[in-house]
């Protein structure tokens, strides 16, 4: 991508050529209109020449057209990577807090089963422990 310098000395420089060839143009078709004042015969060459100058006229206006579209296009296409780019930021940034909460499902799942499976072999073995209790009373007596 061009720096904004590129950019900035890109249209100097587009500018200058256009200067250049407006006033080329313009001094074409006064050479032209001399040369035909001083020699009617030189018609053809003075029609030739305004013809060249229209051709380079025409030419850096469709250079001008063609550096627009260009920027234009390039202006569109960044607009576009751009939209592209926060799209993509914004869906990452959706898995990454859709697997931040399932991730914080499951360990609070985790949790409770382990606390349930704690709290079930804590009775087993109360129980198991009176039982033994028990027992033992029994068979003192």
């Amino acid at each position: 991508m061009p720096s904004r310098n590129q950019k900035k000395r890109s249209k100097q420089r587009a500018e200058y050529l256009q200067k250049r060839e407006d006033i080329l143009s313009q001094e074409n078709k006064a050479k032209a209109r001399e040369r035909y004042k001083a020699d009617p015969e030189k018609k053809k060459a003075s029609v030739r020449d305004t013809y060249n100058a229209n051709a380079v006229s025409k030419r850096a206006a469709k250079r001008q057209r063609y550096q627009e579209d260009v920027e234009e296009n390039s202006a569109a296409k960044r607009q576009r990577y751009q939209e592209g780019v926060e799209e993509n930021r914004a869906a990452k940034r959706q898995r990454y807090q859709e697997g931040v909460e399932e991730n914080r499902a499951a360990k609070r799942q985790r949790y409770r089963e382990g606390l349930e499976e704690n709290r079930a072999a804590k009775r087993r073995i109360y129980r198991s422990n009176s039982a033994t209790i028990k027992a033992a009373r029994r068979s003192r007596y």
